[in-house]
């Protein structure tokens, strides 16, 4: 009979007694810090419940996933790169929201059934709920997260026209399949960011403003200190 470790590349000690959750991934052990604030949060509940983080190879992932369903103890958890599209395929349920993103970052098991939800889209909308209606609105950006904070937008604010940007015009094609598409333009230079005029709302998915560094050509730049 198989056991939780033959499906993981790292050893986890886990109590047979108490419930857990996960963080999947390639390498969360390496650092991944959702196990820290987690399991801070089980303990102020005064919950034995743990998480741990599965580091587990791409022909592994399957198996690991058949075998949390028949696992009364598995809870459900997180899943991280380069995961996120890739176990959608052995989900039982996937959200409507994660569907149209694309990818899960969160599972949750009822029953012998997994779900599967992208959080960021929660996320992005309990902040938008906070923004009145907006007539015009310009998003930037079509990677990672974006798409989240895209669907988000549009499902809050319906009756708002849209304007899209994005460095590579293919990767916001995924506007398309959203019920605001007749709505929306999508810009394919700079040049048309520049030349519009009366916009309400300007949302930046972009990494433009994280505290990271890049290098162009002979020069390194840290991104914070170009923010809007």
């Amino acid at each position: 009979m198989n056991s939780f470790l033959d499906f993981t590349n790292n050893k986890i000690s886990l109590n047979k007694e108490n419930f857990y959750t996960l963080i999947i991934g390639l390498t969360p052990s390496q650092g991944a810090r959702s196990p820290k604030l987690w399991n801070k949060v089980y303990k102020k509940k005064k919950s034995s419940c743990r998480m741990y983080p599965a580091d587990v190879s791409l022909k592994k992932l399957g198996k690991l996933i058949n075998y949390l369903k028949s696992d009364k103890k598995f809870l459900g958890g997180s899943v991280t790169a380069p995961y996120k599209i890739e176990i959608m395929k052995y989900l039982d349920k996937i959200d409507l929201n994660a569907k149209n993103i694309g990818s899960v970052n969160t599972i949750v098991k009822k029953g012998n059934k997994i779900k599967g939800f992208n959080t960021d889209y929660f996320g992005a909308f309990e902040t938008l709920k906070k923004i009145s209606s907006k007539k015009n609105i310009l998003i930037i950006g079509a990677g990672g997260a974006s798409k989240a904070v895209i669907l988000a937008s549009t499902n809050k604010f319906k009756k708002s026209n849209f304007y899209f940007f994005n460095r590579k015009k293919k990767k916001i094609n995924f506007i398309k399949k959203t019920n605001i598409y007749k709505k929306a333009r999508i810009l394919g230079k700079l040049d048309d960011v520049n030349l519009l005029k009366n916009i309400d709302l300007f949302i930046n998915t972009t990494s433009v403003g994280f505290d990271s560094w890049i290098k162009v050509r002979k020069n390194i730049y840290n991104l914070k200190f170009f923010s809007p």
